[in-house]
């Protein structure tokens, strides 16, 4: 009678193979701590257990990957028992696969151990001159000896596989016994569970691999083999272009303020040295407002009054009133306004992108601050963990799961309300126990479908103004409507709760959206505003608090990128930086302009605003408008060419100049400026 056993013996090989793998991957994680362990600080030696769990996630999902081919072809054993006859055709597959993965993990250390850099998919360009980097890596490493090994690895695994496929179905009831579906699907939920990574609304991610400001540290948590998966996207989709950059070197190196000019060297750097008795500990608090376009608050809508608090506030505070986002996406508002550089990539966001996650910020500067970012859901969405603790020195996190008073409200976590509250409350407590200044990012998503209004919403109620008349003043829906004006009451809310804090005082809040919002109708707007898609662009910024005691109203056009750099000036702090950001409330005024790219749309849209005048370039068309004019559609470039010109040069220059930075202004380089 043949011997039943409760776990299938299939079940059994299927996870003996992923354990293996997991265990090797583990062994050469240790093995890259060890050869480059001189790059660890001894103050990171405490993130060194974060590192290997967040690690073993990453090579647990890796061990999954290469198990699945083998699962499926257990499940179809099942269905079909003639399949066992292709068991060595598997086992050779599985040879040549994990001779593979042992050779990216090989690529990967002499790629370390010659750039300081983890392997990505960036590697595949030295297959442009394959001779020459043939002849180099015969000449720089045991190429003999590392094929060998290859092919000792490969068998090896190949021969393993082919017993483990033999053990699993070397039992009768491996192919009759009853609970075999059962077991398939638990095979398979386990798969996807261990493939997921983390108890989240989203999953496992490169950028929780970038949970510390220590390079060393990030790059000892990365897996080789996802890393190049990773960033293949990217590296295919988006680059820069070294000699365009070049190109509008001057006009655009003038308009930074760069001190010292070196167009060879693509010299961005300037030095931004402040007044030893102009120096301001305030408090500063970036608030990012979801979706608080110009063409949607009060000052544009005075009948419907969607945000009285933002106008009550903007009448006792400085207000922009030309104050653009660069593009029209969240987490590309995030990247600009903490990384000061536009987010042009032409593919998803730069947060997304793991090539580009070193940046140096002119935040960090400010080393005798306590730094905090909150967001009401999760910071794995749209990858910005990884640009904020990777580069935010000593941020403290407060996102889902970490909240004392945390009622979710929808897919973006908790209201704006309860952010507001709970911001409020950790900034009062930490303050009286730190009394340290703090800078602090606070990011709202309320305002957003589904428009949920909570419950808990602080006597908050509802107006219904008609669907028609909202179309006309921009929104899509009565509901959208609403939703805004609940954002608004938040802010209020807010501020009622810090106005009676000890240190409002000694703060400074930035008050802004993070982008702006398409509304075909926006009849409360000039016309041009609308067809030239500037909607999507133009948000306010509103400067406000207790050190902030007369009220102006400023014109001039400025841009996201410019919030750090003017909250830096503001405290009367030096700093370096090599971004496009500078601040618009100095002295010494820079010339005003802001970059506006238009990533939505193919081909792509690159503008620039300056006074009452529009560069706009998409596919080879270009042309100069006046965006405000009644003839806001006629092209004036013949008519002003100089304007043209300018604007045009100052157009493409920043946006070659912001694709090069992405790569070149890395923290690692600060010595350089």
């Amino acid at each position: 009678m043949t011997k039943r056993t409760f776990v299938p013996g299939w079940i059994k090989s299927y996870f003996t193979f992923i354990a293996a793998n997991w265990l090797v991957f583990t062994v050469f994680r240790v093995i890259f701590l060890f050869v480059f362990r001189a790059a660890l600080l001894p103050a990171n030696y405490h993130e060194l257990w974060e590192t290997f769990y967040i690690g073993a996630k990453f090579d647990a999902r890796l061990a999954c990957a290469l198990a699945i081919p083998l699962g499926l072809f257990f499940g179809l054993c099942l269905l079909l028992r003639v399949l066992r006859k292709f068991r060595g055709w598997v086992a050779a597959f599985y040879g040549l696969l994990e001779a593979a993965v042992l050779l990216v993990y090989f690529a990967d250390f002499a790629h370390y151990a010659y750039i300081a850099m983890r392997i990505n998919y960036s590697i595949f360009k030295y297959s442009e001159n394959a001779l020459i980097s043939l002849q180099m890596a015969w000449e720089t490493y045991p190429l003999v000896w590392a094929v060998i090994g290859l092919l000792l690895w490969g068998l090896g695994w190949g021969l393993w596989v082919n017993r483990l496929q033999k053990k699993a179905f070397e039992t009768g009831d491996a192919y009759y016994w009853k609970g075999r579906l059962a077991w398939f699907f638990g095979g398979l939920l386990a798969t996807g569970a261990l493939m997921f990574g983390q108890i989240s609304q989203y999953p496992l991610r490169w950028s929780n691999a970038y949970h510390s400001t220590n390079n060393f540290i990030c790059n000892l948590t990365l897996n080789p083999a996802l890393n190049i998966f990773d960033t293949a996207r990217f590296v295919k989709a988006d680059s820069y272009d070294k000699e365009k950059t070049a190109a509008y070197y001057d006009e655009v190196a003038k308009y930074l303020g760069v001190q010292n000019p070196d167009k060879e060297k693509l010299n961005f750097g300037r030095t931004v040295t402040a007044d030893a008795s102009a120096r301001k500990d305030y408090n500063v608090v970036v608030i990012f407002m979801e979706s608080l376009a110009w063409n949607k608050i009060s000052m544009t809508n005075p009948d419907i009054d969607p945000t009285p608090f933002v106008k009550e506030l903007a009448d006792r505070s400085i207000l922009f009133t030309h104050f653009f986002a660069p593009t029209s996406a969240t987490a590309r508002a995030v990247f600009a306004t903490v990384t000061s550089i536009p987010d042009v990539t032409s593919f998803k966001t730069s947060s997304r992108n793991p090539l580009v996650v070193d940046q140096h910020l002119v935040v960090n500067a400010l080393t005798d601050y306590e730094k905090y970012y909150f967001i009401g859901g999760s910071a794995s969405w749209g990858n910005i963990r990884g640009i904020l603790e990777h580069n935010l020195a000593g941020v403290h996190m407060f996102e889902e799961g970490a909240f004392e008073n945390e009622h979710r409200n929808d897919v973006w976590g908790i209201s704006d309300l309860d952010l507001f509250r709970e911001a409020d409350r950790v900034l009062t407590e930490e303050q009286k126990e730190l009394k340290k200044p703090f800078f602090a990012f606070i990011q709202t998503s309320g305002y957003h479908r589904p428009y949920t209004i909570p419950d808990d919403n602080a006597g908050f109620e509802s107006k219904d103004i008609g669907a028609e008349l909202a179309r006309e003043r921009s929104f899509g829906s009565v509901a959208e409507y609403n939703s805004l004006r609940f954002s608004d009451h938040a802010l209020r809310e807010f501020f009622k709760l810090v106005e009676k804090q000890d240190w409002y005082e000694n703060t400074i809040f930035f008050i802004f959206g993070d982008h702006g919002l398409a509304a075909p109708q926006s009849e409360n707007m000039p016309r041009g505003y609308v067809e030239l898609n500037l909607i999507n662009h133009q948000i306010p910024l509103i400067i406000a608090g207790g050190p902030v005691k007369q009220a102006r109203v400023i014109d001039d056009v400025a841009s996201q990128v410019d919030i750090l750099p003017t909250a830096m000036g503001l405290l009367g702090r030096s700093y370096t930086t090599r971004a496009i950001g500078r601040d618009v409330l100095a002295k010494d005024k820079p010339e005003p302009g802001a970059l506006v790219y238009g990533w939505a749309v193919s081909p792509s849209v690159i503008g620039f605003v300056q006074g009452d005048y529009y560069y706009h370039s998409q596919g080879g068309k270009e042309g100069l408008y006046k965006y405000k004019a009644d003839n806001y559609n006629e092209d004036i470039s013949a008519k002003d060419p100089k304007r043209f010109e300018h604007m045009k040069n100052l157009a493409q220059g920043l946006y070659e100049t912001s694709r090069y930075q992405f790569y070149h202004n890395q923290k690692k380089t600060e010595q350089d400026n």
